[in-house]
This record gives C-alpha cells, structure tokens and sequence, in this order.
C-alpha cells in the first residue's frame, strides 16, 4: 500500500503540477515509510524549500505553538475536547496515540516491543551453561532493500534470554550460507528455527550442501509464514514483556537492533524483528541451560591416610 501510494504520488500527482506549484501533504502519520516520511528522507540535504508543520494533541520538546510541556492543545472550556484528549489518551494503546494524535509514528519507548524490556548486559554468560537456539530470516538478491538475518538466544539456568551474536547484510545467497555455516560451528545451537515457503524451497539443497561441507549440523525446523508480521511476532513479545531480553551492551549491532524493536510495526525495516519472532516459534520447544558443575576440589595427595601418635612422633597410617 504504501509503494502504490508513492507510485501515485511520483506518477499521477506531481507530474500534473503547473512550473512553479506549491504541495500540501496533509496525512496521519502511521509509519516511518508513508509518503510524508519518503517525501522527507528524498529532500534531506536537498537545497529545497519545504516546512513540516506538526501540532501534536500534546506539546513536546520544542513545540511550535510555544506551549509547555505536556500542555494539550485544547483548553477545557466550553467545548470540552482537552478533557476529551486526556479521555482518549487513556483509551488508547501507545501506538495509536503517538500516531493519531502525536504525528509520531513510533514513540520513543517503543509501541510493540517496550524499551525497559531491553536488557543491556556486560557481555554474554558463559556458554556451557546456555541452551542455544538460532533462526534466520533470508533475502535473495544482494543491495535487494532487505536483509538477511541471523541471530542466536541463549537460554541461560533461570531461563533470561540472551542475544549472543546476529549477523545481518544485504548479501547474496552464497555469502549468508557461509556467514551461517560459521555461526552453527562457532555457537552449537540445538535448533535452528527458518520460513518455509519459496527461499526455502529453492535454496534448501544449497544449504544443505554447504553445511555437509563445512560440518556445520544442526536442526533446521521450517515454520509456515501465516498472519502478518505483527502476529508472528507475538509469541516473542509476550516472553519479553515477562522476562526481558539481555543484549551484551558493546555490540556493534546493539544499537541498530534496539532501534529496530522500538520502532516495530512502523520502522522502514523489520528484518531482524522477523528472525527474533523466529525464536519465537520455537519457545514450546526451548528449555533453559544447566549450570556448569564446579570444578572438584584438588585433593592434598593424603586420602585414605590417617595421623596417629606413638611414642616416638606422629606417624601417618
């Protein structure tokens, strides 16, 4: 929907403009990537005039009406809407309050996933005491727009989820199925969740084939791609919401992954979002990892002995 509205907008709209004619784009905000926002990322540096004029239900930082924070932009008068603004606040879920009436398609603490459900951690626990589960969202085509996605959780002894490694590039087929090989090898997950439909279908023996090669065995479970994005992703938004999930806190990937899951439905991309949702499906399955037993203590070489007295000192028995 929202390419066939740029399609209308790049094809239909601005080719019947006179020389010289002035646009008026006036549209609620839903998503990152709606006309308003493709409109604004294409002019961003560009020396051309254009102003954005938002006046949020409640002010912000900045607000252009010069109102305080958190000020509504209706009085309680006679005509009793900032009551009613308060009202639907309270009413709504986040999303559609920062959206509807924000014009801010993804609100700062996130919508589906929540910014305090993200963990940051000082590295990863220690991996004889993880179960380890992967999942993989592919693309086909290199520089495509979308990307290809591994991640690997592990579950730790109290059952916490933590984010151990994820790789993520807009690559062709060859290049992922060497990235992935060398993650099976490097991390040793039990399973390995992935969609089934045409990818699958048409790369499986590659995959396959590859993996023979490079020795990299695990479970590879194929789940069926049903609903939208949203729904796939539930099951691992409600582990989350319980629990949380630990991400080491000097990963490269750190930041551009949180940013993803706060800005989950109306982020430009989801991809990594997708695999996650992967894990997801495999939450029936999963269990949590064994505490490495302690090492035993180191004998002092004298078992089985004991210290007696004579007359002439003490002798070992």
């Amino acid at each position: 929907m929202r390419d066939r509205t740029w399609d209308w907008y790049s094809d239909d709209f601005s080719t019947r403009l006179k020389p010289g004619a002035k646009k008026v784009i006036m549209h609620t905000r839903w998503h990152d990537d709606d006309l308003a926002g493709r409109i604004i990322r294409q002019l961003d540096g560009i020396a051309r005039p254009y102003r954005v004029l938002s006046l949020p239900a409640q002010a912000g930082l900045g607000d252009p009406l010069g109102r305080s924070l958190g000020e509504f932009l209706w009085d309680d008068g006679d005509y009793g809407y900032g009551a009613q603004l308060r009202r639907r606040k309270e009413e709504v879920d986040t999303r559609t309050w920062a959206s509807l009436y924000q014009q801010v398609p993804v609100p700062e603490g996130g919508a589906y996933f929540e910014l305090e459900w993200i963990k940051p951690s000082k590295g990863s626990p220690v991996r004889e005491g993880l179960n380890v589960y992967g999942a993989s969202d592919y693309a086909v085509t290199r520089d495509g727009g979308d990307y290809t996605v591994h991640v690997l959780v592990g579950l730790d002894p109290d059952g916490n989820m933590h984010v151990l490694d994820l790789w993520r590039q807009q690559a062709d087929s060859a290049e992922w199925i060497s990235a992935w090989c060398d993650l099976v090898k490097k991390w040793r997950p039990l399973e390995w969740a992935e969609e089934g439909g045409q990818i699958r279908a048409s790369l499986g023996p590659m995959i396959e084939a590859a993996a023979r090669e490079a020795k990299a065995y695990v479970n590879r479970r194929q789940f069926p791609t049903r609903g939208d994005k949203a729904v796939r992703a539930q099951s691992i938004r409600a582990r989350m919401s319980m629990r949380g999930i630990y991400i080491p806190g000097d990963a490269p990937w750190r930041k551009d992954f949180e940013a993803e899951l706060l800005r989950f439905p109306a982020g430009v991309h989801d991809d990594m979002v997708d695999a996650l949702g992967l894990i997801g499906q495999l939450l029936d399955r999963v269990r949590p990892g064994v505490a490495p037993k302690a090492p035993p203590k180191p004998s002092s070489g004298l078992a089985g002995y004991k210290s007696v007295k004579s007359g002439g000192g003490s002798w070992r028995v």
